[in-house]
């Protein structure tokens, strides 16, 4: 039987996937978006979108009250780490106090309502390579102000679960990557700056790029997606689940695999202004938690990263005609 759902964030990257899988198995999907771009959805049968601010507190304790989901997948977030260096403050403010209004409308008006609660991977921040695979158990050492917004919000869910009874599931999705990723992301980057090298839009043919050396813990958005949707059914309400494959892939395999997918000749260079003072050198999570509810990572990164450079080409193409 399907369930009526809730997704703040349905327009966005990860958000826009989930809303496809929810539809598609049955389920009676609302979303909500901040802004008038909603191109990721737009035309997805069964999702309604409501526009609402989380910030606004009135509001959003009204779209609750209206809708009276079963289940909210709480996606919304200014997610971008690089762009919480440069404003750190909005970056704070957006993400603990929009998901502190979302739980005190949960714990006011809807306690029956369960609610997945996305955290990062990027909680763990720098840890030694001994320490790899990093668990659920593991220290929390954020390393950016967006990671420090998400141990906020991790830990905001488990008390208002502990002391409020809100049904909150939480878990911590390491990188993920597939269409309609933002290019402030390092694999979405790559293919955009590839498109436009094949389109003629880089007559230079260089791609500049970051730090290359790094490893980390990447999964294909539809494996992210699927791991949200069985937490909805057999997640423990307070425990916390880390959504990784368990593995590492340095940075420059990304990169490698995605021109080797073009047939241009592309230069790549190394621009200092993309390079990130504390950064990881190499993170992997264990999945070990979550397999044992069920869960397995099904698609490879090479795989996702056709559809993301495939997607940038259409993307590009339909903007020329």
């Amino acid at each position: 039987m399907g369930k009526r759902v809730l997704i703040t964030g349905a327009a966005g990257f990860a958000g826009s996937h989930l809303a496809e899988r929810l539809c598609a198995g049955g389920h009676e999907v609302i979303g909500t978006h901040l802004d008038d771009n909603v191109e990721n959805v737009s035309g997805l049968a069964g999702l309604k979108l409501v526009k609402c601010d989380l910030l606004d507190n009135a509001l959003l304790t009204s779209v609750i009250k209206d809708v009276r989901p079963d289940v909210i997948f709480h996606l919304a977030a200014q997610s971008s780490p690089s762009i919480s260096y440069s404003n750190p403050a909005e970056t704070l403010r957006v993400n603990i106090f929009s998901t502190l209004n979302l739980f005190e409308a949960l714990a006011n008006n809807s306690t029956d309502t369960v609610v997945i609660n996305a955290g990062s991977g990027d909680e763990y921040g720098e840890a030694a390579e001994h320490e790899m695979p990093l668990s659920e158990t593991s220290e929390l050492r954020p390393a950016n102000p967006y990671a420090l917004s998400k141990v906020a919000v991790d830990l905001m869910a488990y008390q208002y679960w502990k002391s409020r009874g809100v049904k909150a599931v939480r878990c911590r999705p390491f990188n993920h990557l597939g269409p309609r990723q933002s290019p402030n992301f390092a694999a979405s980057f790559f293919a955009k700056q590839t498109a436009e090298i094949e389109a003629g839009l880089n007559p230079e043919n260089v791609i500049k790029v970051g730090n290359l050396e790094g490893s980390k813990d990447f999964l294909d958005v539809r494996d992210v997606i699927s791991a949200y949707e069985l937490l909805m059914d057999k997640g423990v309400y307070g425990e916390v689940y880390n959504v990784c494959s368990g593995k590492a892939i340095k940075i420059r395999f990304i990169l490698e695999t995605l021109l080797a997918m073009s047939s241009e000749k592309i230069e790549v260079v190394q621009d200092a202004q993309r390079m990130r003072g504390a950064e990881a050198k190499s993170v992997w999570g264990s999945n070990a938690k979550i397999r044992n509810l069920g869960w397995v990572p099904v698609h490879s990164v090479a795989d996702g990263l056709k559809m993301v450079l495939d997607y940038w080409r259409g993307k590009l193409r339909r903007a020329a005609q």
